[in-house]
């Protein structure tokens, strides 16, 4: 075999191997501790104060990040991914409502080239039901793709223009009530690329 067709053998099966990568585990709060490596808790872009209670918390055997607001007033908290995306990133995670009264929402903030509030669940986001709820951020070239799995198994599915070819973005992912709420969110997973090429900033 020539040394030409041997390299180009090499990198055909590096780029399957690449490809065959599973998605990786970000955090699924396992060690009972937010992890600051990986992980900021935000105020929302807006200023409003923290929830009454959030942080890691073991509920039903399980570590979560946990989220609650108690008083009636509007309280807002995000966990920021220490992590910029780009194009052929993507997150997913598991948004567990389990209470509600008045106003409330799972949101994500999309910041860096460009801001967009977006709405995942809750009052105004298109379905509100208790129980757990799959989310996905697929970012493509000029466009965000928004997947959402509810409790009762209905996919929606939502595209949004980014105005940046390949642009570069950070992302807030949290709740907010001016009611009451209880939610979770766990099991944080990243798309398949291996770990060494995912940036951090």
């Amino acid at each position: 075999m020539s040394k030409i067709a041997l390299i180009g053998a090499v990198l055909i099966l590096s780029v399957f191997l690449v490809s065959a990568v599973g998605p990786i585990l970000y955090d699924n709060f396992s060690s009972g501790k937010l992890n600051p490596t990986k992980w900021e808790v935000r105020q929302d872009t807006e200023g409003q104060p923290l929830m009454d209670k959030y942080g890691v918390l073991l509920e039903n055997g399980n570590f979560v990040f946990h989220t609650e607001q108690i008083e009636i007033t509007d309280r807002r908290v995000y966990l920021f991914p220490k992590i910029n995306f780009t194009t052929g990133d993507s997150i997913e995670y598991d948004n567990n409502l389990i209470s509600r009264e008045g106003n409330h929402a799972q949101m994500v903030l999309l910041t860096g080239d460009q801001y967009i509030r977006i709405g995942m669940r809750g009052t105004d986001a298109g379905f509100d039901e208790l129980g757990v709820a799959h989310m996905k951020l697929t970012f493509l070239p000029n466009l965000l793709v928004v997947e959402r799995w509810t409790p009762s198994g209905q996919r929606m599915y939502d595209e949004l223009p980014l105005d940046n070819t390949d642009g570069t973005y950070q992302l807030y992912i949290g709740s907010f009530s001016d009611g009451r709420v209880h939610m979770d969110f766990d099991n944080f997973w990243l798309n398949g690329r291996p770990m060494a090429s995912v940036r951090r900033g």
